[in-house]
């Protein structure tokens, strides 16, 4: 046996162990807990509760537990306000288009001095391991109780948990002041009270990396890329925002015009096709168009519908003085984007080069008068239209390799409950 075949041996054994342990660990999601005390100020408790246990049933590796970020994308996905509480059929819609196998409800109740955490815990599987928790005390020490419902829940879904509660207790690393203020701008639906309340939490503590990410994000969104780099520096490579944060920066390099940064975190990123298109990108814009070409193939191969980088290749033909492949890839494009005006415009210059000229000016006019914004470009160079995927999916950046949530058991529930949906919907015709 050769030494480099021995080598391809041992990668092939610790993929396959890792495909099998993502394969046997159990997904988990925990919802925002209702607010049953009659004091409305308290709300932000119950979306505090599913954060605080969600990073300590991390810790668990037994279990996948969804981050606060897919469960967001999951709500703008169905239009559901990042405020509420969703019913117990809504949760159980969720959790079947996310791919989880449990999921974890409660509520809250009592007052200041006798305040009530309960948690129920429901098994989607075959096991229906459902089962009960709860926790008292003062409000006061909501984070420490939480601690200790987290110990309760991880002992309950894994057999044998040693998930340690008296370190937590002992020495709670996020003062409630910091803690409150980060939920907060978590729910704030104004971004600059949002931006307020996440530095107002770093301001009380520091350290505080959920809320420097959370912050970070807010900047990347607003397209303050200096600012989101500054902070997104920051989170380290054992943080479970690593990777989202690692995409954004990516992302801000490239807006920031250091193509060669950008083009290394992205390469140190798993290849879904949101981190490919964006590595083309970079890759193009340091002016290796080879490459980008060659990543943006990729990409079609992991989406074959991906219209970022079906546009992308047809723009790098262009940027070559390929006018022929433009074409052919444009028109391509046009047959399911038809009201693309960037795509029209840039077919309307490849043909204005191969002589063309009257199809040329009829779908300049025809790009301009869907987007007047083009009509700048007009008689001037085309400036870097490659687009980018500045969303992505967290569930696949923080999967390692080419690995998959999507097993034949959650599949087969989440198109049980699309049909059951489908037949209600029809009976409601």
């Amino acid at each position: 046996m050769t030494r480099i075949f021995r080598a391809f041996l041992v990668i092939g054994v610790l993929l396959s162990m890792t495909s099998l342990l993502r394969a046997q660990q159990r997904t988990v999601l925990v919802n925002s807990f209702e607010n049953q005390t009659p004091d409305r100020n308290l709300d932000w408790i119950g979306e505090g509760l599913s954060i605080l246990i969600g990073e300590r049933l991390t810790a668990q590796p037994q279990l996948y537990v969804f981050g606060l970020d897919e469960r967001m994308a999951e709500y703008d996905r169905l239009a559901i306000p990042d405020t509420v509480s969703v019913s117990r059929a809504t949760a159980l819609k969720i959790a079947w288009d996310m791919g989880a196998d449990i999921i974890i409800t409660g509520k809250i109740s009592g007052t200041h001095d006798d305040f009530r955490i309960e948690a129920r815990v429901v098994d989607l599987t075959e096991g229906n391991s459902n089962f009960e928790v709860n926790a008292a005390g003062k409000l006061d020490d909501v984070i420490l109780m939480a601690a200790n419902l987290s110990s309760q829940l991880a002992k309950g879904l894994v057999p044998g948990s040693a998930l340690p509660e008296s370190d937590y207790v002992e020495r709670p690393p996020i003062p409630r002041s910091a803690f409150e203020a980060y939920v907060r701008g978590v729910l704030a639906s104004d971004p600059q009270r949002r931006t307020e309340l996440l530095k107002d939490a770093i301001r009380l503590h520091p350290q505080y990396t959920a809320a420097i990410y959370q912050l970070g994000q807010a900047y990347y969104l607003d397209s303050n890329y200096r600012s989101s780099s500054d902070l997104l520096e920051k989170i380290s490579a054992v943080a479970p925002e690593y990777a989202q944060a690692r995409f954004m920066l990516g992302t801000n390099y490239y807006h920031l015009g250091d193509f060669t940064k950008a083009t290394a975190v992205y390469s140190s990123l798993p290849s879904t096709y949101d981190v490919l298109v964006d590595l083309g990108a970079a890759q193009a814009g340091k002016g290796d168009s080879v490459a980008a070409e060659a990543t943006w193939r990729r990409a079609l191969m992991v989406k074959a519908s991906g219209a970022e980088a079906s546009f992308n290749l047809a723009y790098i033909a262009f940027t070559r003085g390929e006018m022929q492949t433009a074409v052919t890839r444009l028109m391509q494009f046009l047959r399911s984007h038809g009201r693309d005006a960037e795509a029209l415009y840039l077919l309307g210059q490849a043909y204005e080069k191969l002589g063309r000229t009257a199809e040329s000016q009829r779908l300049v006019e025809q790009a301009t008068r869907l987007s007047p914004r083009l009509e700048k470009w007009v008689g001037q160079p085309i400036p870097n239209i490659a687009r980018l995927r500045t969303q992505y999916n967290a569930t696949e950046l923080r999967l390692p390799f080419d690995t998959t949530i999507w097993n034949e058991a959650r599949l087969s529930r989440k198109a049980a409950a699309q049909d059951a949906s489908d037949v209600l919907g029809g009976r409601r015709n």
